[in-house]
């Protein structure tokens, strides 16, 4: 469009405060609402650039109403807005195509000069939004409701900005879902190291039979659940894949991390990696240790068994967080954490109506 770049939360923030909220003021003086840029979207999570304005990136909002004027008021207002709003901000259009459904349901900013605004501005209640995105229909949720949950739409739904809250709804749903309550953080923590444990040994075992891409791959995954646990120790929800290594470079911790685990996926002899990820588990333990969730574990590098390689034994820290869960944590079979920690799949880690199905997985 020819147009500066501007962070979708700034362009959205100026969309709101320029163009929809004074639309408001005059036409709704007495409404109650709280406006924000929260859900999908690099921008959400102040991740977006330039390439990130060529899909789903625009001038768009949220206006959050009471339960009675969603009912009442929704689509009067979403009406007035479309035939209100001006059809441009700095320089973007309000103007958005259709979902396309041969695209993943993608929609474009599209130039317009005359008749209505297909806008971005979706209104919710805050139930309403809990419902499509999260598929619950209020904070009143168990321990196990928070096990599929996935972290993505929780972090999609705390991450953004609130650019207007008379009504307060918002925020407070926001609070209350910043970070998993205790218990679930325990047995989050309990169930990456057993991940883990499960595999730590498999390096060395696969590089003694010579199988460097069998090696290679298995360190790839104990990568991954080192990355995850400095996301669980630092408390802060994972992101999907395509923003996974980038937010973790953001955690303190990183600074320490992320060189030895570069190098790890880098080196060619197993030994090595074998050395490193030892090294990489420490500073787990050590990190945690500052937390004070647990009695202090002292671990070194020790050797598997009678094999020639090494291991740390890292089930004394599952042994140690196992004391602190409670029911109905307690009762669940095997350590496989929240839904994020056990399953990939993408379409089943978007779609709530699919992943609150696995609460029969724990019983």
């Amino acid at each position: 469009m020819g147009s500066a770049f501007i962070p979708g939360l700034k362009l959205s923030k100026i969309f709101f405060i320029e163009a929809v909220k004074p639309l408001l003021d005059k036409y709704y003086p007495t409404l109650q609402y709280d406006a924000s840029l929260i859900g999908s979207g690099s921008e959400v999570l102040g991740y977006d650039d330039p390439i990130s304005s060529d899909h789903h990136w625009g001038p768009r909002l949220q206006l959050f109403l009471s339960e009675i004027d969603y009912k009442n008021l929704r689509n009067e207002i979403d009406f007035f807005l479309r035939e209100k709003l001006p059809y441009s901000i700095k320089g973007f259009s309000t103007h958005w195509t259709d979902p396309d459904p041969n695209d993943s349901g993608n929609q474009f900013l599209a130039p317009k000069s005359s008749g209505s605004v297909n806008h971005r501005v979706d209104i919710f209640s805050v139930r309403a939004y809990f419902k499509k995105v999260l598929n619950i229909n209020s904070t009143d949720i168990t321990d196990i409701d928070w096990l599929v949950l996935p972290e993505q739409r929780l972090l999609e739904f705390t991450s953004g900005e609130v650019y207007h809250h008379t009504l307060g709804n918002l925020t407070q749903a926001r609070k209350f879902f910043s970070y998993y309550p205790e218990n679930v953080w325990y047995f989050k923590l309990m169930s990456e190291w057993d991940h883990i444990a499960e595999e730590i040994a498999f390096v060395g075992r696969i590089g003694i039979r010579k199988d460097e891409l069998g090696s290679k791959l298995v360190t790839a995954r104990l990568v991954r659940y080192i990355v995850r646990l400095a996301y669980i120790l630092n408390k802060k929800y994972v992101p999907y894949s395509k923003w996974y290594g980038y937010a973790f470079t953001l955690l303190p911790i990183a600074t320490e991390l992320q060189p030895i685990l570069l190098e790890v996926l880098n080196h060619n002899n197993w030994r090595k990696r074998e050395e490193l990820l030892a090294k990489a588990y420490l500073i787990l333990l050590n990190y945690m240790n500052s937390l004070q969730i647990t009695p202090r574990i002292e671990l070194q590098p020790i050797q598997y068994h009678s094999r020639d390689q090494i291991v740390v034994d890292v089930h004394s820290i599952i042994r140690e967080l196992k004391k602190l869960i409670k029911p109905p944590l307690d009762k669940i079979k095997y350590p496989i954490g929240s839904i994020d920690q056990y399953i990939v799949d993408t379409h089943i880690l978007t779609d709530s109506e699919i992943s609150h199905k696995l609460k029969h997985i724990y019983f």
